[in-house]
């Protein structure tokens, strides 16, 4: 394969959607730099990709290792910085909400100072969320007001904020991606589509938070690389899109297909749990924009992403422990 010459740091390189935009930009013949504050992963997880020579992985927390994360990018010098880093989790941020301040706030904006972006970078993709909008009744546009309800969220609509001044202040080449939710092979089985799956196929017990009223969409792993991909060619500085696929459905609605799907009776599989502390009831996205100015719409329905995971989680449920069943979070500094 011939090289190409753009060159991609991809921060949070361990997260789902970091994983998956590697693996698509190496198969491409991008050179990568992954920085990810954990080692590079192993099955179920691990990049499947035969051009790995192509990728330098560096293990550097945007907290403890600011100063190396930056000097790490300023000597390789990408053309475009994809930005999947950041503290997730919306509950857990109640715990300890400095740390979630810290992190996606205080460090997120340190990275960005001490970049020497004018002598390489053409674009800084941030992947944000539609939770800094809070819980809203129809599909929104990206001009719709902030109005976040958790620590979590109100540390995501501080940061996009900031990269607004930025750009007004020194033209900071940014674009903000916001996405419903992620699914596909390879993402945590703590999430719901992988975790359901699972317990669907290994006849365990599934609780349904607050008995699964709140209602998201969901986007499946190509279709956020064919966003990026959009963004990349297409994208205006400055600008934010919507990415989402253009149906919106409740956690139990989502689960009793998945139940079907695996031929199991939904009653038997669920019981219902209390509900997730400051979760918003809905979030729609309207993705009109990225259709109109980027040529962009969703390929793979719910369903069949439904399907694919499936197939993933069978071929990988020797690899999936206890531990993976639940998020863990681990403080830092003097919270550890």
């Amino acid at each position: 394969m011939t090289r190409n010459q753009k060159k991609y740091c991809i921060l949070g390189a361990t997260s789902f959607g970091g994983r998956s935009c590697i693996e698509s930009l190496l198969d491409e013949g991008y050179e990568v730099l992954a920085i990810a504050r954990r080692e590079l992963p192993n099955a179920p997880f691990n990049i499947n990709c035969m051009q790995l020579k192509q990728l330098k992985w560096v293990t550097a927390d945007i907290v403890s290792n600011t100063a190396k994360l930056i000097s790490e990018i300023n000597i390789f010098k990408p053309d475009y910085i994809i930005d999947f880093m950041g503290q997730g989790m919306v509950a857990q941020s109640w715990i300890f909400p400095d740390q979630w301040y810290i992190t996606n706030i205080a460090k997120k904006s340190e990275l960005i100072n001490g970049l020497k972006w004018e002598n390489y970078l053409s674009k800084y993709i941030r992947i944000s969320t539609p939770e800094v909008f809070g819980s809203v009744d129809e599909p929104i546009t990206e001009q719709h007001p902030f109005n976040p309800s958790t620590p979590y969220a109100l540390s995501h609509a501080t940061i996009d904020q900031h990269l607004m001044l930025m750009n007004n202040e020194n033209g900071f080449p940014f674009i903000i991606s916001r996405y419903a939710n992620f699914y596909g092979p390879g993402q945590q089985i703590y999430r719901i589509i992988p975790k359901a799956l699972f317990f669907a196929i290994s006849n365990q017990k599934l609780t349904l938070e607050g008995g699964g009223l709140s209602e998201r969409a969901f986007i499946y792993k190509d279709d956020i690389i064919s966003s990026l991909q959009a963004i990349i060619k297409h994208g205006t500085i400055g600008e934010s899109y919507h990415f989402s696929d253009t149906e919106c459905i409740s956690i139990r609605s989502l689960v009793e297909q998945i139940a079907e799907y695996c031929e199991i009776n939904y009653e038997n599989f669920t019981t219902i749990g209390p509900e997730r502390k400051g979760k918003d009831q809905r979030y729609f996205m309207s993705v009109d924009k990225a259709f109109c100015s980027l040529g962009w719409k969703p390929k793979t329905s719910l369903k069949n992403g439904i399907k694919k995971t499936k197939r993933w989680i069978s071929d990988s449920k020797n690899y999936i422990t206890p531990d993976l069943l639940s998020y863990m979070h681990v403080f830092r500094g003097s919270h550890e």
